[in-house]
């Protein structure tokens, strides 16, 4: 019973109830009825004032059959069927709207008529605009976007998302202000924070610096939600999560609902943290990143969570036999090295960065892959084919051809010349066999004897 059917239902009630609350004679009955029916009223959803003595009796002939529930208005049997639009042309609307929801009425209409054969459709704008309506093929309807419903990771480390926010400035390197940036990973269980840090320039070496630091202090997660930015498409991010175990997924475009708790983090974030810096003093980046831990140790991990009904420390902690740990002898800081290719010039030098390298003279020419951090370009090490052969040395041109050369990579020992000649191969043979003959000998002067 609807909202509009139950009001109807207690108006009737309110006027019968003194009619069936007690057994009445026939002639007693018929009287208050009459009593009733000569005065006025607002019946609901109608224009009319006044009910006939037939209509009361029959109200309370309905109650007595089936109680309250009898006295709302009876549906048509053919309620929420259009009774203009005929079957096919009703079926026949709907492909058409179907196949194209941006498809507008006036144009729905204009090939109703090319399809009746006449110049009418058949049927009005409005019968179509009700009709479309009543059946859910609005554009808006036919459009609207999915529902999302509550997700939550059964685990701790089982799904970690990541993001980045835009900072408040800070003093930079070299005087003046600069812009900081925000990248921090969530874990999807707990709300618990395994890494935030605000770097001075976004990109993706700064994700993959605060990604590292993530997987140091708790662990490593089995799934990575972030969204479509460049920086979480690129090739090294895929190479790093591939060879410790982690399967990068993707928000899927104009759907914000994946990182609804990241979001909730940063409003936390501006709300508790940047809200209470003092504007008219500008900190330095250490300074800000020594306070944002503060916070998050002392405050956010320690305060209970109203999604978790406990503090995101405590339910991580739940599960922290269940979180998996790179081996020990990981070297986790040259597994998220950049590795790069690059050819070398004649003069065993390539470029870097906008910086110049140089290697060992034996490379020159030669294709050789580069791994260092992105975040520290003093240390840049060479390997060719696969096997580590030096550390580049970062070379200035003007005052290159004053230092010392780099000396070549020591090859390894050469190995014994063989004789592979037709004559050496036999000489090789038959000094092969001379044990076997003088074995034979013995046996033959035992044999003898």
């Amino acid at each position: 019973m609807d909202t509009r059917a139950e009001k109807i239902a207690l108006f009737r009630y309110a006027l019968i109830a003194p009619l069936v609350l007690e057994t009445l004679p026939r002639g007693e009955l018929t009287r208050r009825a009459e009593e009733i029916a000569a005065r006025k009223y607002e019946i609901p959803y109608s224009e009319r004032t006044s009910l006939s003595v037939d209509t009361l009796l029959n109200w309370v002939m309905r109650y007595r059959r089936g109680d309250f529930p009898a006295l709302a208005p009876k549906q048509r049997c053919d309620c929420g069927q259009s009774r203009v639009v005929p079957p096919q042309l009703a079926e026949l609307i709907e492909r058409l709207k179907r196949e194209n929801p941006h498809r507008t009425g006036m144009t729905l209409l204009r090939e109703l008529a090319l399809v009746s054969g006449t110049d009418s459709p058949g049927i009005s704008a409005a019968t179509l605009y009700r009709f479309l309506k009543q059946r859910g093929l609005t554009a808006r309807q036919l459009l609207a976007a999915p529902v999302h419903k509550k997700f939550e990771a059964e685990r701790s480390n089982q799904i970690w998302q990541s993001d980045m926010l835009f900072g408040p400035y800070v003093q930079g390197s070299g005087g003046g202000r600069m812009q900081a940036f925000l990248y921090a990973v969530l874990d999807d269980a707990s709300r618990l924070i395994p890494h935030a840090q605000f770097y001075a320039h976004p990109g993706l070496g700064a994700f993959l610096d605060c990604f590292r630091q993530a997987v140091a202090a708790r662990g490593v997660c089995t799934r990575l939600y972030v969204d479509n930015a460049k920086v979480y498409r690129s090739s090294q991010l895929a190479r790093i999560t591939a060879s410790i175990g982690i399967f990068v997924i993707h928000t899927p475009p104009h759907q914000v609902q994946g990182s609804v708790k990241i979001d909730l983090f940063f409003r936390s974030l501006r709300e508790q943290f940047l809200a209470n810096l003092d504007p008219q003093r500008t900190v330095s980046l250490e300074e800000l990143n020594q306070r944002l831990w503060v916070w998050i140790e002392q405050v956010y991990h320690r305060s209970e969570h109203g999604g978790l009904g406990t503090t995101p420390l405590l339910r991580w902690q739940r599960d922290i036999e269940h979180v998996r740990q790179l081996s020990p002898s990981t070297d986790l800081r040259r597994l998220f090295f950049y590795r790069l290719n690059r050819l070398m010039r004649r003069d065993s030098t390539f470029m870097l960065r906008g910086q110049l390298y140089e290697v060992p003279p034996q490379f020159a020419g030669q294709t050789i892959e580069v791994r260092f951090d992105p975040l520290d370009l003093s240390k840049v090490e060479i390997y060719f084919q696969g096997e580590a052969q030096a550390m580049a040395r970062p070379i200035d041109a003007v005052i290159n051809p004053l230092q010392s050369s780099l000396k070549p990579v020591p090859a390894p020992p050469p190995a014994p010349p063989t004789d592979s000649s037709f004559v050496g191969l036999l000489e090789q043979k038959h000094r092969l066999a001379e044990p076997e003959r003088g074995h034979d000998k013995n046996i033959e002067t035992k044999v003898k004897e």
